[in-house]
């Protein structure tokens, strides 16, 4: 006589596969998604890009945990941060089409003895989106930079209103009066830490970390230096042409070779080094910069989104080794290089 083995009716009650699916269990709940870091540099309009990176990570599902930005960075990053996503980014861009809506945010200082603006149109601007959000009570943990001119530093602003904050990160030096919050003067983010990296790493606990640089290099200055930074224009063939360059020279504080002009150039010399540096400490680093780019060009928003997105999608094969921790992750910038930028026209 046969006898059946009653386990037969229930084969997943057979030790070794009872076993087997506890083993699967535990290494499946080993196996989870690293933390990303995203860190957004400074880079007044062309830091309209990160939209186009941050609507790349959105589509694709990548998960990011905390983010860092400075001065435009801070401003796009905190809005993703409050819950609007990358098409309500989008809509928000595209309110400043109109040079007349930019220059509407303009509050001229009088005396203009720390600064030629006030910013307080900047912050009313942000403010009617996130009202008196806090820093802290963001849906996702942004990092807010601003440069402390007491102590010469990057700093992260915290318990403050978003806007207040972002404020303080987008000072322009040179244009914008520095902010004074809580006794302490600051100022634009983007002269101290310019893509805070390492900043990132400092205040949160990350497993890798996604950086966007806006800014040009030094390889962007050699490739496009006439669209980036002016050589002395040509001498006007008119007397009406020389009339109003000579106007120019004698009054617009940003021609060529006037305070400004000069002061723009040094600090860009310094925030290039610093920007390498930070490069660096990341694991990937996404580049959306075109050559026909400007700082001011508000108007063409649609195009630094486009650079930002194209940018995003090129780097998205090593952002998905970076997801996926069964395979062996490559070293950190050596087959993850710098992300090529996007190419002049940005198509």
């Amino acid at each position: 006589m046969r006898f059946s083995n009653p386990l037969s009716q229930f084969p997943w009650l057979v030790p070794d596969r009872l076993l087997g699916r506890f083993v699967d269990a535990i290494g499946i709940a080993r196996v989870k998604k690293p933390r990303l870091g995203l860190v957004l540099s400074c880079g007044g309009a062309r830091g309209l890009a990160h939209i186009g990176v941050i609507q790349v990570l959105e589509e694709e599902g990548i998960p990011i945990s905390v983010i860092a930005g400075s001065s435009m960075g801070a401003y796009v990053g905190a809005l993703w941060a409050s819950g609007i996503n990358g098409d309500g980014l989008v809509k928000l861009a595209a309110e400043m089409k109109s040079r007349r809506t930019v220059l509407g945010l303009i509050d001229f200082a009088c005396p203009p003895s720390a600064g030629f603006m006030r910013g307080e149109k900047v912050r009313q601007h942000l403010a009617r989106t996130l009202g008196d959000l806090e820093v802290e009570a963001l849906d996702r943990r942004m990092l807010i930079v601003a440069t402390n001119l007491d102590t010469v530093t990057g700093e992260v602003l915290q318990h403050l209103p978003v806007a207040a904050a972002v404020h303080a990160s987008c000072a322009i030096p040179g244009i914008c009066e520095p902010v004074e919050l809580n006794g302490k003067r600051y100022m634009d983010g983007g002269a101290a830490e310019p893509l805070p990296v390492r900043l990132l790493k400092k205040h949160a606990i990350v497993d890798h970390v996604i950086a966007v640089n806006v800014m040009p290099t030094t390889a962007d200055i050699r490739a496009c230096r006439i669209a980036s930074f002016p050589t002395p224009p040509p001498q006007p063939k008119t007397a009406w042409g020389k009339f109003k360059q000579e106007l120019s020279q004698q009054f617009n504080l940003f021609a060529h070779g006037n305070v400004l002009d000069t002061y723009k150039r040094c600090l860009t010399a310094a925030q290039m080094r610093l920007l390498d540096d930070e490069s660096n400490a990341a694991d990937i680093l996404i580049h959306p910069f075109f050559c026909e780019s400007k700082w001011y060009d508000f108007e063409n928003f649609d195009l630094y989104i486009k650079a930002g997105r194209n940018a995003a999608e090129a780097a998205l094969p090593s952002i998905r080794a970076l997801m996926n921790p069964t395979e062996k992750t490559p070293q950190r910038h050596e087959s993850l290089p710098h992300i090529s930028s996007v190419g002049c026209g940005a198509t």
